[in-house]
């Protein structure tokens, strides 16, 4: 069931068609996006955002019902842009041997990271009512889906329940790993040296899978 179904009071008003409105919505949520991040959700309002945006208020509730639709559809394109990378991604990568594959993939996954961040993770902290809404198109979701995939093509003959456990750890264990490091900057370990120990990490564990 689609999240405006179960949850009409963030649904958006109405999708953007010609190319002038378009660039308008863009503006919005990109305008919205930074304030949150730099002010905090609780403290921007539609008026904050449509002033920074240079719109009328009535641009914005022409497309977004409240500011919680501005903050989904901000978690919904930031979704949508690390799936089609993730997988586009995962198709380029599929001939690479398992060590320098997974090695891409974690170098990815901190990239997604560092440009994404808030939108990704941290507005569901600050507005945590969207979490059904976000459910269907969740980042832990696309991540799933992505890791099984990889792991898929690596090893074909691995039992599918097998697979999706060393995802759920992968993900829980790697992504807070990620998380962790892009907060704290320890000024012994470089971002490469980082991306590689994690890369390590992840191939020690799905080894077992050729088992």
């Amino acid at each position: 069931m689609p999240p405006e179904t179960r949850l009409p009071h963030f649904a958006a008003r109405k999708r953007p068609r010609q190319k002038r409105s378009q660039i308008v919505v863009g503006r919005i949520l990109a305008t919205a996006a930074a304030l949150f991040e730099q002010e905090g959700y609780a403290y921007v309002s539609t008026n904050r955002i449509a002033e920074a945006a240079n719109v009328s208020i009535g641009s914005i509730y022409q497309y977004f019902a409240n500011r919680e639709s501005i903050a989904l559809a901000i978690y919904e394109a930031a979704c949508s842009q690390a799936a089609l990378t993730l997988k586009s991604q995962a198709i380029a990568r599929m001939d690479l041997p398992l060590a320098a594959a997974i090695h891409a993939h974690m170098d990815l996954l901190f990239d997604l990271f560092e440009r994404d961040r808030y939108a990704l993770f941290q507005i569901l902290n600050e507005v945590p009512e969207l979490r059904d809404a976000a459910q269907p198109i969740s980042f832990d979701r696309i991540i799933h889906q992505a890791h099984r995939m990889f792991l898929e093509q690596h090893f074909h003959a691995a039992d599918p329940v097998a697979i999706s456990r060393k995802c759920y750890f992968i993900e829980k264990t790697v992504i807070s790993a990620i998380g962790h490091y892009l907060d704290e900057r320890p000024d012994f370990l470089t971002r490469d040296e980082a991306v590689t120990e994690v890369a390590q990490f992840v191939q020690r564990y799905v080894t077992s899978l050729h088992e």
